[in-house]
């Protein structure tokens, strides 16, 4: 299965995201936008940034 763009405007996958979480251990859409610049663009993606930082914060 192919992986996830989850911000077009940048071409960020999710995999892109989940690594920079983990490895640098962010956790604000903010922190997670400048290291990887998903959401930078239309925003669009924001929720769904939201959503995988909530996931893998619990």
């Amino acid at each position: 299965m192919a992986d996830k763009t989850i911000c077009f405007c940048m071409a960020v996958t999710e995999s892109q995201i989940r690594d920079a979480i983990k490895s640098k251990k962010l956790k604000t859409v903010e922190q997670v936008s400048e290291a990887t610049k998903a959401g930078t663009g239309c925003g669009g993606c924001q929720e769904a940034i939201k959503q995988i930082l909530n996931e893998m914060n619990k």
